[in-house]
Order: structure tokens, then C-alpha cells, then sequence
């Protein structure tokens, strides 16, 4: 194997300073461009001796590779203005270009301004001591979003295939991916306006936003319909979408002759919304595998989040006959039509005994009712808390973090406890249910899993809110008096210890509830490569860790 990539990055920017009087101008002029380029090849061969040098003399022999090279030029023109350091505004133009969009979509422009008000440095502000800082600020930009992909817009044409002609196998050709030709910029309109406050010489500080960012051509990968023998998706542009709410910040501080204190924390509070796809009734599904449960785990459509979490729902478990016939729910044989109940709703998973079609022997099934949208990956809000103190040598400083209100389909769980395979389950299984052991959620185990008890549900959709000590140091520095045995070498000398993720608070049974935005890494997946954010895939959990340091200073 050999793989050769390159990166270049060029910047040249020329800056403008001037005052004049009580008027202050900044400018400044951007230039950049950015090179990636990568090369790989793969050759294979089996060979009858371990003694490997080379591959020469061997059979099988397999080769393949690739290249990609990315371009993007980016000219950008900035000018920062004040007065008296109490109006200020901001004014900027980016132009970017990028290789990977089509021929006529590959530039866009991106405008930008603020404006700020600093009332402190007003004249009828000047008796109110208790305000140390005061500050109205509002902001408009857009920004453009590019995907990784280096010819998005195009339809590679494979050459890995033979076809029949005049009865011998000649070498053929096959697209497996649709073009698009107007494929361009994802741009986002940003809007804010915020306030900052301090108190007291700045011993007290708040900072307070509103937000919007609007998105207008979402990039995402669709896929064609099965029919049209196309197997990869296509990057389009396809819809609209809305991102507002809040964003808090506080700190006090205090500070004597051996004491010091710096508390701070941040909440934010984020809605979104899809409020347009471009196509009529437009449904992006995304996430189904049969090692993490067969079916989709997420819906898009316009009028609700990204990517919920649309799923069956499971309803328990049945013990006997009596609930079956008792419940909501038409009984039926697996592989025929489910039929509808009077309510009109489906019934999805109520079988019978293939043998004893008049007969219900099959006790201890999971029930799922219609799916239905189960929330969303985006927590309803988020938050932070810092602290930083010292005291005669002392000090500690401790980061907070947590999120609350969000969703994660614990695809771990499906493999440790679905019993769809031999191997690998966890200890769960050994309480699934049995005639004599009914007291359990986990259902009967049997071979094939015939009511499709491990396919997506709300069975694996959990609570993925958490409170986590993210960060913790802890370190004592010895008086200079202690160092005197050194004979003045050593000027400063800490000991301290820290640990990473020392404490987890959270009701998520899998390894690590901050699973992040690994996705199932599958490229013919569709629009599951960009829609299974909050899926846990069973990623490597991020691990506790303690250190412990001496820091000298001389």
C-alpha cells in the first residue's frame, strides 16, 4: 500500500492602520488559497512462501487506486471603524471558490457587518459606578459550507466489469452514481444581537445573545431509487433550514491577598428546524444496518428537526395468550399483510404460530405500534461551569460540562442484547424471558428472530442527557523559603495531579453518552452518512484518566 497526500496553504494579507483624531480605521486586504492532493495505490498477491519481499511470481494478483485534488481560493476585504472607542462598526466581503462544485456554482460571496454601542463610554453613563462595562452589539454575515468530496458534481465511470458481446466477455463500463450539475455553495445567513455587562470593576460579567442562522441550499447525499440500478448517493442541494435561540454567559470574580476566586458558566438554548425540501413530500430516512437493528433510525422532512428519531415503538412484552387476544392488535402470521386495526393504526409485530395458524403459542414477544417521531440527537440545551481558585499555594481549577434533553439510539445495545448472532452478547441475555421467568424486559431468545425483535425501536432509543467533570488539576507550589536547600537554582517548584473525564452523571446505559458524529461508515449508505448523528455505533468510548507532575522552574 501507498498512499501520498500533500496540503499547501498560502496567505498573504496586507493590514491598514490609521487615526485621525478621535476616528480609528483598521483594513485590511486577504489572499488565500488552499491545495490538497492525495495519490494511494493497492496491489495485492498471493504467494506459497512466507519469505516476502516482493510480489513478484504471484498469483492473484489485484491492483487498485486513486487520485483527488482540491483547490479553494478564498479573497477577503475587511474594515473596522470606532469613535472615541464607543460606536463601532465592522464591515467585511469574502469571495471563496472551490473545485468540487459544479462549473457554474463554484464561487460565491459572503457579506458581513456588525455594529457595537458601548454606553459606558457615554457621558450620562459616567455617574453610574456600579456599571463597569455595558455594550449593545448586533451582527449580519453569511458563510458558505463546502463538503469534503472532491468531484461531487460528477459521475465517475467504472471500468471494473466484463459484458457479453458476441458471445465473449469484453471489457465494459457502468456509472453507479448520478451527476449534478448544479451542485454549489450550502449558505448560511447568520443574524445576533447581543448585550454585555459588567459590574462592579468587572467583578461581576454577563453576556447575553439571540441568534438566528438560516441555511439555504442544505447539502445532503440523496439516493435514487432502487430501480435505477444507481448504488451511491448524490450530493444535492436540497432544502432550507433554521437554527435559532440563546446563548448565556456569566463569571464573577474575587480576588484579596491569598485567595482568588473565578467562577463562570455558559448555557445555550438551540431550536432547529427544516423548513423546506426541494422536492413535494420530500422524506430523507437514514440509518439502517442489520448489526445495529434492521430499518431506519431517522427521518427528515420539512417542518420538523433534522434528522428526529422516527422509530417503531415497542410496547412491551406479552406474557400470555390472554394478551395477546386482549390487546389493540390483530394477531398475524409473520410474511403476510399486516392488517389494520378498527382504530385504522397498523399493528407491526403480532405473529402466530407458522405451524398453528389458528393457535397463538408464541408468549414473550415484544409488541410495536406504527413509528412516530421520537425526538432528536440536539439537546434541548446545554451548558458549562468553570472554576479557578488559589489559595497560600493551593490551586484548582475544574471544568463542568452536560447537555439535557436529547436522544441516542444506543445501536451497542442491539448487538449485546439482540441475540441476532452467537457471540459477543452481554450479560442482559441471561435474563430473557422464559415460561418460568417472566419478570423481564429482555424478550425470548430464538434462532432467526422471527418477530424482529432486535429491528430499530424505541426499545434502543434512550435518555443521552449528562453532567460530566470534563476536566480537573489539582497542585500545591512550595514557598520559596522550602527551596532554600537548593541554593537559590531552583526559583519555583509545583506538584500537582489531573484527571479527564473523572465523573459521568447520566441515565445512558452504553459506554460514553458524548458518542459524537461518528457515522456508519458505509458508502453506499445514502443519506445514512450524514444523517446518524446521536447513533451510537459503539465508538470508542472517551476514557478516564489521571496524571500526576512535578513542574520545576529555575
Amino acid at each position: 500500500n501507498r498512499n501520498n497526500y500533500t496540503s499547501f496553504y498560502y496567505s498573504n494579507q496586507l493590514t491598514y492602520d490609521k487615526s485621525i483624531n478621535n476616528h480609528n480605521i483598521n483594513a485590511i486586504v486577504v489572499a488565500e488559497r488552499q491545495d490538497e492532493k492525495n495519490n494511494w495505490l493497492n496491489t495485492s498477491g498471493r504467494l506459497t512462501t512466507n519469505e516476502i519481499n516482493v510480489l513478484a511470481g504471484a498469483s492473484n494478483l489485484t491492483v487498485d487506486g486513486g487520485l483527488w485534488e482540491t483547490f479553494l481560493l478564498s479573497f477577503l476585504a475587511r474594515v473596522n471603524y470606532d469613535y472615541k472607542g464607543k460606536y463601532l462598526l465592522s464591515a467585511s466581503w469574502r469571495r471563496d471558490g472551490f473545485s468540487g462544485f459544479a462549473p457554474d456554482h463554484k464561487w460565491g460571496n459572503f457579506p458581513g457587518a456588525s455594529v457595537g454601542w458601548k454606553l459606558t463610554e457615554e457621558s450620562f453613563m459616567k455617574g453610574v459606578s456600579q456599571i463597569s462595562d455595558l455594550k449593545l452589539r448586533a451582527s449580519y454575515g453569511k458563510v458558505g459550507a463546502k463538503p469534503n468530496a472532491a468531484y461531487g458534481y460528477v459521475a465517475p465511470v467504472f471500468t471494473t466489469t466484463l459484458y457479453p458481446f458476441n458471445n465473449t466477455n469484453a471489457q465494459g463500463s457502468y456509472y453507479q452514481k448520478l451527476p449534478n450539475p448544479g451542485f454549489g455553495w450550502e449558505i448560511s445567513e447568520m443574524k445576533n444581537i447581543g448585550l454585555d455587562l459588567g459590574l462592579f470593576n468587572d467583578q461581576f460579567t454577563l453576556s447575553a445573545e439571540y441568534f438566528i442562522k438560516d441555511t439555504d441550499e442544505l447539502i445532503l447525499g440523496t439516493q435514487p431509487p432502487t430501480s435505477s440500478g444507481i448504488v451511491d448517493p448524490t450530493d444535492q442541494n436540497i432544502g432550507e433550514m433554521r437554527n435559532w435561540g440563546w446563548e448565556f454567559t456569566a463569571g464573577w470574580a474575587k480576588t484579596s491577598n491569598n485567595f482568588s476566586l473565578n467562577l463562570s458558566g455558559n448555557m445555550a438554548i438551540i431550536k432547529n428546524e427544516v423548513e423546506a425540501l426541494y422536492s413535494a413530500n420530500a422524506a430523507y430516512f437514514a440509518g439502517g444496518n442489520q448489526d445495529y437493528g434492521a430499518g431506519n433510525f431517522t427521518r427528515t422532512i420539512a417542518g420538523s428537526s433534522i434528522q428526529h428519531f422516527y422509530l417503531e415503538r415497542a410496547n412491551g412484552i406479552f406474557q400470555n395468550v390472554g394478551e395477546i387476544i386482549g390487546s389493540d392488535g390483530m394477531p398475524t402470521q409473520a410474511g403476510l399483510n399486516l392488517p389494520l386495526n378498527a382504530n385504522g393504526t397498523v399493528n407491526m409485530a403480532l405473529y402466530n404460530d407458522p405451524a398453528n395458524l389458528d393457535k397463538y403459542t408464541r408468549p414473550g414477544d415484544i409488541r410495536f405500534l406504527p413509528a412516530k417521531d421520537m425526538g432528536s440527537f440536539l439537546p434541548k440545551f446545554t451548558y458549562g461551569f468553570n472554576v479557578a481558585t488559589m489559595y497560600k499555594g493551593f490551586d484548582l481549577t475544574m471544568f463542568i460540562q452536560g447537555v439535557s434533553g436529547n436522544k441516542i439510539y444506543n445501536g451497542t445495545k442491539v448487538i449485546t442484547e439482540g441475540m441476532q448472532r452467537l457471540f459477543n452478547s452481554g450479560p442482559e441475555v441471561l435474563d430473557a424471558w422464559t415460561p418460568t421467568n417472566t419478570d423481564t424486559n429482555i424478550p425470548r431468545a430464538v434462532n432467526g428472530d422471527p418477530n424482529g425483535n432486535a429491528r430499530a425501536s424505541d426499545r434502543f432509543l434512550e435518555d443521552g442527557s449528562y453532567l460530566r467533570i470534563k476536566n480537573l488539576t489539582i497542585g500545591y507550589t512550595l514557598p520559596a523559603t522550602m527551596l532554600g536547600f537548593t541554593g537559590g537554582t531552583v526559583k519555583r517548584l509545583r506538584v500537582y495531579v489531573s484527571s479527564q473525564n473523572l465523573l459521568t452523571v447520566t441515565k445512558y446505559t452504553g459506554y460514553d453518552p458524548e458518542v459524537g458524529n461518528r457515522t456508519y461508515d458505509n458508502p453506499n449508505a445514502g443519506t445514512t452518512r450524514y444523517l446518524t448523528n446521536g447513533v451510537d455505533y459503539g465508538q470508542f468510548p472517551q476514557p478516564r484518566t489521571f496524571l500526576g507532575g512535578v513542574q520545576i522552574g529555575f
